[in-house]
């Protein structure tokens, strides 16, 4: 997988948290992240209010 394909399938899995409710966050660096993976990285963030796309 080049790394076109890993960007395509890293933004389709943040969509479709962002589409079933899951908590998603802003890091400090302002990476988009699903809060297990910023949490599974040692990384705290804003967390992005339902109903809201970032």
């Amino acid at each position: 997988m080049d790394n076109n394909d890993a960007v395509a399938e890293r933004r389709r899995a943040l969509a479709e948290a962002l589409r079933t409710g899951e908590p998603v966050v802003v890091t400090a660096t302002g990476e988009v992240e699903t809060k297990d993976d910023a949490d599974d990285q040692g990384m705290s963030g804003i967390q992005v209010p339902d109903g809201k796309l970032a």
